[in-house]
C-alpha cells in the first residue's frame, strides 16, 4: 500500500451512534429473490468481486490506498484499531509516515462519502479505533450477512428461504477479487464459506424443488467451481431427485 501523492490534512467526525448495525442492498439484478431496498443517501459499496464505491462523482478520484482501506473496514464489519490497520496494510514505511499516509486516505474517503451520499457521518476516528458509520452505508457483503441473520431468526419457511435467496443474490464474486491486498486471504476464505453456507443451506430448503435447489448450487459453483461442499449437496439432491 504505497503512495506517493503529497499528504492531505486528515479530519475527524464527530461520534457515531453506539446502535449502528450493518444494512445492504443487493448488487444490481436479483435473479434469486426480491431486491433489498436501497437507502436515500447512503454510500453504496461493492466489495464482492473487484470492490468500487458506486456513484462517484467524475471529477472526484478515489485513492486505490483509500479503497483498499475501506474494504479492509467492511471486511472486519466496519471497524479496527489504528495498529491493525498499519499491521496489516501499511507494515514497511516507518509509523509515523504510515499513520500520515492513513490520515490521507481517511480524508480522502470523508470527500468522496460526502460528494456521493452528502452530509452525514461516515467514519469516526476516536482514540486510535476506526468505525464506519454502517447506517450510511449499502454494502454487498453487509447485505449477505444481514440476509443470513435474517433466515437463522426466521421461523417461517418462505420467509426464510427469502432471506436466503438475497443473501445468494448479493454475492458477485470472491471479496476484493484480483486485488492482492497483502491481507485479504483469510477475509476471503471466510467470505467465501459465508456464500457457499447460504448456498448450500438454501438449496436444502428448497429440496423438494431440486430443479430450483440445482440452479442455486449451479450459480454458486460459478464463482467456487471446486468447492466440495457444493459437489457434495448437488450430489445429495439429485441422489434424492433420482
Amino acid at each position: 500500500m504505497n503512495d506517493a501523492r503529497p499528504e492531505d490534512p486528515p479530519v475527524i467526525s464527530p461520534a457515531i451512534g453506539a446502535n449502528a448495525r450493518p444494512t445492504g442492498a443487493c448488487a444490481n439484478g436479483d435473479p434469486l429473490g426480491e431486491r433489498a431496498s436501497v437507502g436515500a443517501n447512503r454510500v453504496r459499496v461493492r466489495v464482492l468481486g473487484p470492490p468500487a464505491i458506486l456513484g462517484v462523482p467524475e471529477e472526484q478520484h478515489v485513492r486505490p490506498q483509500a479503497l483498499e482501506f475501506l474494504a479492509y473496514l467492511i471486511a472486519r464489519g466496519g471497524s479496527a484499531y489504528q495498529h491493525e490497520i498499519l499491521g496489516d496494510l501499511l507494515p514497511e514505511p516507518p509509523h509515523r509516515l504510515a499513520a500520515q499516509r492513513l490520515h490521507t486516505y481517511t480524508y480522502n474517503l470523508r470527500q468522496i462519502f460526502r460528494s456521493t451520499g452528502g452530509n452525514d457521518t461516515y467514519l469516526r476516528l476516536r482514540r486510535h479505533h476506526y468505525t464506519l458509520n454502517t447506517d450510511a452505508f449499502d454494502v454487498d457483503l453487509w447485505a449477505i450477512r444481514e440476509a443470513m441473520i435474517a433466515s437463522q431468526r426466521g421461523t417461517d419457511p418462505a420467509a426464510r428461504i427469502t432471506a436466503l435467496r438475497r443473501a445468494v443474490a448479493a454475492y458477485r464474486g470472491p471479496l476484493a477479487a484480483d486485488t492482492g491486498y497483502l491481507w485479504l486471504a483469510r477475509h476471503q476464505q471466510a467470505v467465501a464459506h459465508e456464500f457457499v453456507t447460504a448456498a448450500v443451506t438454501l438449496a436444502e430448503a428448497l429440496a423438494d424443488r431440486p430443479a430450483e435447489a440445482i440452479a442455486v448450487l449451479d450459480i454458486a459453483a460459478r464463482h467456487h467451481p471446486d468447492n466440495e461442499l457444493l459437489a457434495a449437496a448437488v450430489a445429495r439432491i439429485r441422489d434424492r431427485s433420482s
